[in-house]
């Protein structure tokens, strides 16, 4: 049955992308009476989409182009969300980067890069988080989800500073529980490799992503690679669980134990 959000308003950072994780989790909120407050940082087309195919269900949706790195634009944000909808129930940080670099070669890695892929990863959060906390403890019934990666538990991932990044957005989402208790509840899901727009983008050659794909598929347990309506799915059931809090919640299709059995 289909969890009923009527009236509630939803702020997705990192929702610009069609066929990203926050789009999917736009929609699905949408679908179920969520007004929304959706932002991207240059996508201005595709936002647009995205907010468009969520007003087909007869939900209000304003959209926020912005750099959140800047803590001044995340301040913006929360003063755009209360002057239209005068409350922010739900917010969920899909925002992510990260540049593929092979693990080993260290070399590659500038202070640059270092500080923007934490910039994006855990700083930008972190302002959002405490942009909206005020927002979010009035509602009375506040939850505020970031979107990690199981990269933060295994340390492997596209790159170092990546794994390094969502690692630290994890211990943030544990330290945000606590300060935002017993008001506001905070979560991470920790999706593993998702077949989505932010992933295919990075490959010209799209018979090496079809690769990609095949060798995610052939090391977890149910033979199939994430979606990102999968990990929508997993952030509608954390918003609608009035008992979870300061959990980092990994969906990797069993990859975490190993391969699928052989028949």
């Amino acid at each position: 049955m289909d969890i009923n959000m009527k009236g509630q308003v939803a702020v997705i950072t990192g929702a610009g992308r069609v066929g990203g994780v926050g789009s999917a989790v736009a929609k699905q909120l949408a679908q179920r009476g969520c007004h929304l407050v959706l932002n991207c940082l240059n996508s201005h087309d595709e936002i647009k989409q995205v907010a468009a195919e969520c007003n087909q269900y007869s939900v209000d949706v304003i959209t926020y182009v912005g750099d959140l790195t800047q803590e001044s634009s995340c301040q913006a944000l929360a003063e755009m969300t209360q002057a239209k909808f005068g409350k922010a129930n739900i917010v969920v940080n899909c925002l992510g980067f990260s540049k593929a670099i092979p693990t080993e070669r260290l070399d590659l890695i500038t202070p640059e890069l270092f500080e923007k892929t934490f910039q994006v990863n855990t700083l930008a959060p972190f302002f959002v988080a405490k942009a909206f906390q005020q927002l979010l403890k009035e509602s009375g019934n506040g939850v505020l989800i970031n979107v990690s990666s199981t990269a933060g538990f295994t340390g492997k991932s596209s790159s170092l500073p990546y794994a390094v990044a969502k690692g630290a957005l994890n211990t943030l989402t544990l330290a945000l529980a606590q300060a935002f208790s017993p008001e506001i509840r905070v979560n991470a899901v920790c999706p593993s490799f998702i077949d989505s727009s932010w992933w295919r983008d990075k490959f010209s050659d799209q018979a090496k992503y079809e690769s990609l794909k095949q060798t995610m598929r052939d090391n977890n347990l149910l033979r199939r690679v994430l979606e990102p309506n999968d990990v929508a799915r997993v952030i509608i059931s954390v918003i609608d669980n009035p008992a979870m809090t300061g959990e980092l919640i990994k969906i990797d299709a069993g990859t975490h134990i190993g391969k699928a059995n052989p028949r």
